[in-house]
Parts: structure tokens; sequence; C-alpha cells
């Protein structure tokens, strides 16, 4: 599937025609879905934990055909670089991508938070994770997160399933990577690597 391809599942279209798409995804993801006709105006909720900094939330970032302030506001803040104390505007599409899988989730096993373990970073955060740069991080395009109650393997089918740009797979830290760039998959093992060990771009 090419990139562009990928990048379509954000929108309506491309989710309601899953099936056509080759994509491999659960029957019972449609049913958590809007109908086709109503997606632009569905209310779309995000329920996010994030341990660092002992927070928890539940917004709705969309609803009536419009951005929310209030809970995008919310959702941009537990998203910050916790090292920095530096928010940026989130992706939308990143955003939509989350609610997606978490509808997915609470279908196939029932509604719970994403555990967010990094969104946005500084150019100098990301230099101390030693995370490549340029990083997605750094356009609020990226996350790395885990669904708690699942096991490791479901997660990873489901960010398969759900993959839009680059998945990564960090089995020894029991988390995942997504992001909006290009399609790419990599995996990695422990917490720091060199630039030159990384696969990934």
């Amino acid at each position: 599937m090419k990139s562009q391809d990928r990048r379509r599942l954000l929108l309506w279209p491309a989710l309601a025609g899953l099936a056509t798409t080759g994509a491999v995804v659960p029957a019972a993801v449609g049913a958590a879905l809007p109908p086709r006709s109503g997606w632009s105006r569905w209310p779309r909720e995000l329920w996010i934990t994030r341990p660092d900094a002992e927070e928890s939330l539940r917004a709705v970032y969309w609803a009536d055909g419009a951005l929310q302030p209030e809970g995008y506001r919310a959702i941009n803040r537990i998203y910050r670089d916790l090292q920095a104390n530096v928010e940026r505007p989130i992706s939308v599409g990143l955003l939509n991508l989350n609610y997606v899988i978490q509808c997915a989730v609470a279908q196939r096993w029932s509604a719970r938070p994403m555990v967010l373990l990094s969104g946005f970073r500084t150019p100098q955060t990301n230099q101390r994770v030693g995370g490549v740069e340029p990083s997605v991080h750094f356009a609020g395009e990226a996350d790395d997160y885990i669904y708690p109650g699942l096991s490791f393997d479901d997660n990873l089918r489901l960010a398969r399933w759900f993959q839009v740009g680059g998945l990564g797979v960090y089995p020894d830290r029991r988390s995942l990577h997504k992001d909006l760039g290009r399609s790419r998959t990599w995996i990695e093992y422990g917490r720091a690597r060199s630039a030159a060990g990384r696969v990934k771009p």
C-alpha cells in the first residue's frame, strides 16, 4: 500500500471502505464508527493517561464539524514535552488515528485509555533521549504509547492494522511508536543506541 493510501485511513471514506483497501481490520471496528454521511460532525473523544506526569483526561476534540478548542487544548497539554514543559499543536490527523484505534480497542476488548509515553518533543529533549533527527515528534505528528491490559502482540497487531506512516516497535520497553511520516517500520532494542545503529530513518 502506498504512503498516500495509508494517509487516507485518516479520513472517513477510507475508514468506511477499509475492506476494499486490502487492510485486514476487525469486522467489529465498523460498528464503532459513525455513519459515513455523519463522519465530519461526529463527536470524537480521546481517553489518554500520561504516567510520567500523573495526568489523565477524556476530551472531545471534534464535534459538530469543528475542532473543539477546550478539548484540543487539553490534549495539546498532555502531549507536551515534559522535560522542557513546552506545548505545540498536535496534528488532528494523529488524533483521528488515535480515535479510530480506540474505537477498535473498545469493540474488541473494552474501553480503556491510551497510555501516552512520549508526544511532542523539542530538539533538545529528543537529543537527550537518544532520538534520531529530524524527528516527526517535533511536528506533533508522532507518539509513543501502549494500551494497557492488552498483550504486546495484540498492541502490535492493532498498530499494523492501522499503520499510516512510521511504526516503531520497542520490545524491551513494551511500547510502540506511530507517526504520520513516510511509511516505514523498525524494531529497536534497548533505551539508548547510537544513531548509526538505528534502523529508524
